[in-house]
């Protein structure tokens, strides 16, 4: 299945690369990865841009070369959302806190 497809046909037909990739990331610790979590990060931060279709096996080589740290980053700026939302937390405020004031030099 070489074929050209869109990310929701494609969910369903890469699940053992999303399945094989939470697995390898659990046993780094990351207690969070599962194939939906992976499949979020991909479709919001990865592909957010992306709205051809593309072919199953970019997907699958893409998914596979997920890297712990990218994917971690995306889930703690995930959770920082969640609670800024709960505890109110203005947009200028969790820009902030998600990337830091852009005068400061490093």
């Amino acid at each position: 299945m070489n074929q050209h497809t869109s990310y929701e046909e494609a969910f369903p037909v890469v699940g053992p690369a999303l399945i094989s990739k939470a697995q390898e990331l659990r046993l780094y610790g990351y207690d969070t990865a599962t194939p939906e979590n992976i499949w979020r990060y991909l479709t919001r931060k990865k592909w957010k841009r992306e709205t051809e279709s593309f072919r199953l096996h970019k997907v699958v080589q893409e998914i596979l070369q997920v890297k712990a740290g990218d994917y971690m980053n995306f889930m703690t700026n995930e959770e920082y959302k969640l609670t800024a939302g709960r505890t109110g937390l203005e947009d200028e405020e969790l820009n902030l806190l998600l990337h830091g004031n852009p005068n400061d030099e490093h």
